[in-house]
């Protein structure tokens, strides 16, 4: 019999996600439709599943240019606009299937509410990651705090889906350190619909289950993702080129680069593009030592800054990355406000919470040109990670995330694993 405590939970969890859709509909979605990033991607969801049309086509295209702006999109760059491309692998068409048959207000209240119970589940899992044992009024700060810090609350306004991949790459860590195996598995599937974001996080975790024996993360994410694209093949034979030609594409139009490009090119242009590879070089270095460490040495006290370190070379180096991407940084925040609150400085900890989240907020602002993000955005928290990094390994070295004892299977298993490698 399933454990009551947990029934209760998952009733109450389905309360208050359907008090949160109701209050995104009522309120939000169906007087101010908004959300233009996730539409793009509603947009050819339905436009697949009710008017038979492929989500890439240039038909589907400038329907949501139109639904948009009014008008065929217009690349002059003082408008802030960009071409209505569905531009996602096609299992995303699978994942946001029902709410395909949905009113667009409908679909983007659930698929907000969803985003925003997402990353309350992750505040949560984090705390309970870093064993962070929290009064009630500070958990309610917590989550008040993450909700409105400014690549979450960004995030939300655009109904990004990159947010959505940081979050199921958040579920994962959690999983693979209470041994969810499975659920580790397919929360890393799922990331793949974002996959630029998740390619390095994901060959570190497979590389790590591999070599320590835990084989069903590798099986559940292996199958999840065959079935995910296996149905994609089946459904449109095509996609995979029309969604790479559209990737191709992206770069010519977006207006921001990765951090590393934002520096070398726009505030020290005197590095270059040397510049540049040295240092997306010395950060590539930096991830390969503690992967080294972890996976060559199997020295497992390293995994978390490992980890730490890949989260933010992703981010930095990347071609094209997102603030509302950022979401993932609260793996490393937490972190640090945890170590914080260790000292039993509950109000230093929450000073330092609210002088980042406003200091954020006051650069955005501040440097916000009609309706465009600033470039700096995208460098406070790469740059800040990276330092934090460097000067306390010392500090991740004792989180010990995985030095839990394993089961007998994952010892027969990590021996195996031990004799190939």
């Amino acid at each position: 019999m399933r454990n009551p405590r947990w029934i209760i939970i998952a009733a109450m969890t389905g309360v208050f996600f359907a008090a949160i859709v109701w209050g995104m509909y009522t309120f939000v979605t169906s007087k101010y439709p908004g959300a233009n990033d996730f539409f793009q991607r509603w947009n050819g969801v339905q436009a697949y599943l009710m008017r038979g049309l492929d989500p890439y086509s240039p038909t589907v295209t400038l329907s949501a240019e139109n639904y948009l702006y009014g008008h065929p999109y217009d690349p002059n760059p003082q408008l802030d606009e960009y071409p209505g491309d569905f531009l996602y692998p096609f299992h995303l068409v699978l994942l946001l299937a029902p709410l395909g048959f949905m009113s667009y207000a409908l679909a983007s209240a659930i698929w907000l509410a969803l985003l925003s119970l997402l990353i309350m589940l992750n505040f949560w899992m984090l705390i309970q990651l870093f064993k962070w044992r929290m009064s009630l009024p500070m958990m309610a700060f917590g989550i008040i705090w993450t909700l409105s810090f400014y690549p979450a609350a960004r995030g939300l306004f655009l109904g990004q889906v990159g947010v959505f991949v940081v979050c199921m790459q958040i579920v994962a860590i959690w999983a693979l350190t209470q041994r969810h195996d499975v659920l580790a598995g397919v929360a890393l599937a799922l990331s793949t619909v974002k996959p630029q974001i998740s390619i390095l996080i994901i060959l570190f975790l497979m590389l790590w289950a591999l070599r320590f024996g835990r084989g069903r993360v590798m099986l559940s994410f292996g199958v999840s993702l065959i079935v995910w694209l296996g149905v994609s093949f089946v459904m449109v034979p095509g996609w995979l080129g029309e969604w790479l030609a559209q990737a191709a594409q992206y770069t010519n139009y977006t207006r921001v680069s990765s951090p590393v490009e934002i520096v070398t090119q726009i505030y020290l242009p005197f590095l270059g593009v040397v510049g540049q590879w040295v240092i997306t070089t010395l950060l590539l270095g930096v991830m390969i030592l503690g992967w080294w460490r972890v996976l060559w040495k199997r020295d497992e006290v390293w995994f978390a800054w490992a980890l730490a370190v890949t989260i933010t070379v992703t981010q930095s180096v990347l071609i094209r990355t997102a603030t509302p991407h950022y979401v993932i940084f609260f793996f490393i925040l937490i972190f640090y406000f945890r170590q914080l609150a260790g000292l039993r400085s509950t109000l230093i900890t929450v000073s330092a919470m609210i002088v980042l989240s406003i200091a954020l907020w006051v650069l955005f602002l501040s440097t916000l040109n009609s309706r465009i993000e600033s470039a700096a955005n995208f460098l406070p928290l790469p740059i800040l990670s990276i330092v934090l990094l460097l000067l306390t390994p010392h500090l991740w070295r004792k989180s010990n995330l995985v030095m839990q004892p394993p089961t007998t299977a994952e010892t027969v298993a990590a021996h195996a694993a031990r004799s190939l490698v």
